[in-house]
This record gives C-alpha cells, structure tokens and sequence, in this order.
C-alpha cells in the first residue's frame, strides 16, 4: 500500500487553512492543523471526511510552541511533505486610526508568525529531504503585499513583509532541497473578510474591488492547483494577476489609475 503523504496547515481551522485541508484529507493527506482557536470543533468535523487528521492549539507569536507542537506532529504523522502557513489577521483601519498595539498585532501574527513557523519547521523539513521527501513551504501572504491599499497600513506591511520571506527563502533552501511558494491572494469571501465588512472603510471596499473578490472554494481550487505546480507565485484571479502585473511592469502608470479611482471614490462618498 501507497504511504500516506503528510502535510501541515496552520490556520487550519477556518478560512482557506480549513478549506485547503478538506482538500488534502480528500487527496489522501493525512493533516495536524494549528490553530489558535476553534481546533477541538474543526477536528471533529474534518474527521468525518477522514480520521487521518489531528490537531494542535498553538500561538504563532510563540516560536517555542511552534517548535513544541512540531514534534508533536511528527510523533503523530511522521514528518511532513507540505507545510501551509495561512494563519493570519486582517485589521481595516486608516494610519491615523489605528494603534500602535493593532499594528504590532498584525505585524507580530503574520510576519514574525510566518518566520516562526518557517523556522520551527526547517528541522523537520530538513529531516524529510533526509528520508527522500520533497517537501515544500508554503507561505500565505495576499496581494496587499503586492500592492498597497488604502486603509491597510499594518496588514500591507506585514504581508509585503511575508512575501520578501518567502522570495529568500526561496533561494536559500533551494540547495536544500525544499521547495516554497507564496500565495497572493485577492479578496476571499472568509470569516475574517466578512468580520472586516461590517466596520471597513467604504474607501478600502472599492479599491479593493479592483483585484475581485472570490468565493472561498473557487479561491483554494486556484491555490491548491498552484501549491502541486512549479509556480513560486500563486496568485488566484486573473483579475489579480493583471493587477500585479502591472503595478512591476508600469508602476507610474498603475499609480495614476489608483489615483483616478480613490479620487473618484472619495467624490461620490462627499457628495452622498
């Protein structure tokens, strides 16, 4: 009988870390999902579709239970083929409005978040190259860190922050041998993008109109299809891809549109 591939996905218990898992268990994956809440309901629920799934409550922020909670997983499953890192927040609010706490927040979740568990799991990502894996690291940034967007200081900054991570470790593991990828999403229709609809700026939901805005399980068909290719950028949408396209090809050119569009925005919300 084949052996089971394994993978880990933090952020697993909700959003697209929740999806891409259900994905995977049907791939005949078995997968630890880490999470900071929500575990004990996502398991039980995601062991329906397979008992080849355990979980772990972990803080990102935390790289010692990050390194813990590793080697929990590998006593569990052994260790991994694929890792996904889609643990994240998301906090609207303009420079001037928002704290310094709400910054760090974000700042310290999902790009020291990402370096933690990048980190943590080098060993053992080492380790499987070791017994003849071919392990990949994939980290989820979106395409605020592509291109900046209004209302989004400390989210574009992290996320800007996750793919320069991910474009280093690219090059460093290589002679590893272990793969990474960045995912770079537009908009997804998540918990966290409809928690950020019912207080976001008007402003920052029209420019971000610009990228699309995707159903959850068309989004993670895009990414799980990106994360089993060669592609080290993964961005889901043509919308968004032309989008960041064009903001590295005709910067000056992309920055006027923007420009047209915020003024234009900014009229019609004055004038109403």
């Amino acid at each position: 009988m084949k052996k089971m591939k394994t993978a880990w996905v933090t952020g697993g218990s909700s959003g697209i870390g929740l999806e891409l898992t259900k994905r995977l268990l049907k791939d005949n994956f078995q997968v630890c999902i880490f999470a900071h809440a929500g575990i004990e309901q996502a398991v039980a629920d995601l062991q329906k579709r397979s008992p080849a799934v355990c979980g772990f409550e972990v803080d990102v922020q935390n790289e010692s239970t990050m390194e813990a909670k590793f080697a929990e997983a590998v006593a569990a499953f052994g260790t991994p083929d694929l890792l996904i890192n889609s643990a994240g927040i998301a906090i609207a609010k303009s420079f001037e409005d928002m704290t310094s706490e709400e910054y760090l927040r974000q700042i310290n979740i999902n790009l020291v978040g990402s370096r933690n568990v990048a980190h943590a799991a080098l060993p053992h990502l080492k380790q499987a190259v070791q017994q003849g894996k071919s392990p990949k690291l994939v980290l989820v940034a979106s395409a605020a860190g592509l291109v900046g967007c209004y209302g989004y200081t400390g989210y574009c900054s992290s996320k800007f922050g996750v793919v320069g991570l991910a474009e280093v470790l690219r090059m460093e593991l290589r002679s590893q041998k272990i793969k990474v990828a960045v995912v770079c999403p537009p908009e997804i229709e998540t918990p966290m993008v409809f928690d950020e609809r019912k207080n976001g700026s008007p402003v920052t939901a029209a420019l971000k109109q610009l990228g699309g805005s995707l159903p959850l399980e068309k989004a993670c068909q895009e990414i799980y299809s990106g994360i089993f290719s060669s592609q080290f950028m993964i961005i889901p949408s043509t919308q968004a891809r032309i989008l960041a396209k064009l903001s590295r090809v005709l910067p000056d050119l992309y920055r006027n549109q923007i420009d047209k569009k915020l003024d234009k925005i900014i009229r019609t919300l004055r004038a109403s």
